[in-house]
């Protein structure tokens, strides 16, 4: 009788030995909770696991999740590169080593005879990992250059997708893609609550409950169902605090956070026969706020938050004179990337970014010229 996925699942993860979990580099609060989820699970499974997330920076609403200090920004260590040397006819008398102009030269002296070019060997060693996680994420590209460095990686060590979006592409060795999920927190609970051994507890909880309560932008969405929030209740009795999560994602911006936030939903535009909005941001803005552009983090969810029926979200904004930084959200099709195509944007199918050399006036109208071209019947 053939195993279900997750069966699958559990066998790969029991046939481990060192597994490493990963989300888009445009993480979302859901994928990085949901990758702490995981973590905290196989450490509880007795197995040896990693996150690492491209080029991470923990944002400050999600330093209280437990074991946010220890995902990576990058791979150290992934593979070995093996010299063999046979010295079963020579032995060996010294061995030393130094570098120079970025070459190793290593330096051998025989116990007796020569070392010959046949004598000498190379072989690559296995992966550091034997099982990659990706969570919340659509497609391979999204992962930056944990992916686009590392190919063979994901190519030749098996990977478990694990998504709830409909717009994933289905790259996994195997694929637990649930599109009527809430969130990708909702298909780990399911996962993880069905297996024999009791793995759920507070710290799992907490983490599981800030990926549904971000992603469901505190169960405000229209895909929250029943199911989602009998999940939501069952995490509060293993001992996640809703008050204190819903505090620590949504109330704890600060005073310029919230003044540059309300210059742009005060600039807000929507052109509703294609589902777009867009704000901006000049220069003067940022000084009379206070805030930085890091202050922006979280911003686009806001736009998507006060305009429910949105498809697109483009915010354009100035950090210096001449130079436009513009910010495109997409759900569904033509992607971010797409509809970005021709600045040269970085980013996925879902988040893209670009830079346009030009006052703000004139890259926005350039942008939404474009945009509009591809959305609009």
């Amino acid at each position: 009788m053939p195993q279900s996925i997750e069966q699958q699942i559990k066998e790969l993860i029991k046939r481990s030995g060192k597994i490493l979990i990963t989300t888009a580099k445009q993480f979302s609060g859901d994928g990085l909770a949901s990758s702490l989820a995981l973590l905290l699970i196989l450490k509880k499974l007795n197995k040896n696991a990693e996150i690492i997330i491209n080029d991470f920076k923990l944002p400050e609403q999600y330093r209280f999740l437990p074991g946010a200090d220890q995902v990576k920004a990058s791979v150290k260590k992934l593979k070995k590169f093996i010299i063999n040397l046979d010295i079963s006819q020579t032995g060996i008398e010294d061995l030393s080593y130094d570098i120079k102009d970025n070459n190793l030269r290593i330096h051998l002296t025989p116990r007796q005879g020569v070392f010959t070019p046949e004598d000498l060997k190379f072989k690559t060693g296995d992966f550091a990992y034997d099982l990659i996680f990706t969570l919340d994420t659509t497609g391979l590209e999204s992962l930056g250059g944990l992916y686009d460095h590392h190919r063979d990686l994901f190519y030749r060590i098996p990977v478990i997708n694990l998504d709830h979006q409909p717009s994933n592409e289905q790259y996994g060795h195997i694929n637990l893609v649930e599109i009527t999920s809430a969130a990708t927190a909702e298909v780990i609970y399911k996962l993880a609550s069905n297996w024999s051994e009791p793995v759920l507890d507070k710290a799992i909880a907490t983490c599981l409950l800030t990926g549904l309560i971000s992603k469901t932008r505190s169960f405000k969405t229209a895909n929250v169902s029943p199911e989602v929030l009998n999940i939501a209740g069952e995490l509060i009795k293993l001992g996640a605090d809703r008050k204190e999560i819903v505090s620590r994602l949504y109330q704890t911006k600060t005073i310029p956070t919230l003044k540059l936030w309300g210059k742009v939903l005060s600039r807000l535009q929507s052109e509703p026969s294609s589902r777009l909005v867009w704000s901006k941001l000049d220069l003067h803005d940022f000084t009379e706020s206070g805030a930085s552009e890091k202050e922006l983090g979280g911003v686009i969810e806001e736009l998507i938050t006060s305009s429910p029926l949105a498809e697109v979200v483009v915010l354009f904004y100035q950090t210096q004179p001449g130079q436009t930084k513009v910010l495109i959200h997409a759900e569904g099709a033509p992607s971010a990337l797409a509809l970005a195509r021709q600045f040269m944007p970085v980013g996925d199918k879902n988040d893209a970014s670009f830079i346009i050399q030009g006052e703000l006036d004139q890259a926005e109208a350039e942008t939404l010229d474009s945009v509009k071209k591809q959305i609009i019947p």
